[in-house]
């Protein structure tokens, strides 16, 4: 089962924050995200990704 959902926000394991954009397995079974960032796609293992902060903004 994925642990991010399509437009999660997640932060990698080298501190860039993106958007997951599309998930994937590959061959060996192992789950892959393709995560947005200025433009670019970057494609990261699972476990390089944890979810990143919410950010609650005053009204």
């Amino acid at each position: 089962m994925r642990k991010f959902a399509l437009g999660d926000v997640v932060n990698s394991d080298k501190g860039r924050r993106g958007v997951v954009r599309a998930a994937f397995k590959s061959r060996d079974g192992q789950q892959f995200y393709a995560v947005e960032k200025d433009g670019a796609i970057d494609y990261l293992e699972e476990d390089r990704l944890s979810p990143a902060p919410r950010v609650e903004l005053a009204a």
